[in-house]
């Protein structure tokens, strides 16, 4: 099996440049900012924390889980990465001693690379994410609507009204309010308007981690209307999930996830105020985190309980 393992550095993923720090993979540019540097410090002292966490869990009698990822390994800006250390989990590259195959790759489409890929196993060993293969906007409307019954997407050369035109790929942020009837782009996504404001002036999205389809607790992402679809935030809540979901919504969303094949990840989902309903709008597979405008004592905290959630769905 040819599997190239890579750097165990996660720095050698990011380049220092004038303007900003590139990260290698994605092309993203992080502008040096006084924002953006509070955020790169919270996320430096939540690494910190999580090396805590990795050596009180080491200190257990307890087996540690090993998981095999593939094409990449995620980097300690991903939730994951967090997650599986605090749970006293190891990273290995050898499928056959681990416990589970995890497919990690920040794209929207699964691109399978034989060079220098882990097949995704049929047998014997607990398969994660190995099925996801199509998590862009479409796909995801397609399957929201599946399960919930109700639309998300339009057709925007008939529709009359407002309505959000974004692009087709993961973690975009490009999304924008348009006038309807208007003409169809090629890559972009069309989905109604959700008013997910509390009183006109500031937006509310509900990031829930998913583990098994089983949301094990939420993030209430709160910014200005201004931005609505910035991937920034002024604001972030820790919630349980019976604080946000009734029962018959969690088990819809679990239901969703199932139809997306996603075992692990990030949902994004917006509440309309005038109907109540809920809207799933995005999926992140490879979700980052946890959000850097918590307190360090509530990223750890959520670290901790989503840790003991990923260890119980890997023993069931």
């Amino acid at each position: 099996m040819n599997y190239q393992k890579p750097p165990n550095v996660w720095w050698s993923d990011l380049a220092l440049e004038r303007n900003g720090l590139r990260a290698r993979k994605t092309g993203a540019l992080i502008p040096y900012r006084l924002g953006n540097l509070i955020a790169i410090w919270r996320g430096f002292a939540n690494y910190l924390a999580t090396q805590g966490l990795r050596l009180a869990a080491s200190l257990q009698a307890v087996r540690p889980i090993r998981i095999a990822f593939t094409p990449h390994r995620p980097r300690p800006w991903y939730l994951i990465w967090s997650v599986l250390h605090a749970a006293g989990g190891r990273i290995i590259t050898d499928p056959q001693k681990a416990d589970a195959v995890f497919y990690f790759e920040d794209t929207t489409t699964r691109k399978d690379n034989p060079a220098n890929s882990l097949p995704c196993p049929t047998h014997t060993i607990r398969q994660i994410n190995c099925a996801c293969l199509d998590v862009s906007k479409s796909r995801v409307a397609e399957a929201f609507e599946e399960v919930f019954g109700y639309p998300l997407a339009l057709d925007p050369t008939i529709w009359e009204g407002l309505a959000v035109e974004k692009s087709e790929l993961n973690g975009a942020h490009d999304g924008r309010v348009i006038s309807c009837p208007a003409e169809r782009k090629p890559g972009k996504a069309y989905e109604h308007l959700i008013d997910n404001s509390d009183n006109g002036r500031v937006v509310e999205d509900y990031r829930a981690p998913t583990i098994g389809g089983e949301i094990a607790l939420v993030y209430i992402k709160q910014r200005a209307m201004n931005y609505r679809f910035a991937n920034c935030n002024d604001k972030v809540l820790l919630r349980r999930p019976e604080q946000v979901f009734s029962v018959t919504e969690r088990e819809k969303l679990k239901q969703f996830c199932a139809a997306m094949n996603l075992d692990w990840g990030g949902i994004d989902v917006l509440r309309d105020r005038q109907t109540g309903r809920i809207y799933v709008v995005d999926v992140n597979k490879t979700d980052m985190g946890p959000p850097t405008a918590l307190s360090l004592t509530k990223q750890v905290r959520s670290v901790r309980i989503l840790s003991r959630t990923f260890r119980d769905y890997m023993n069931s």
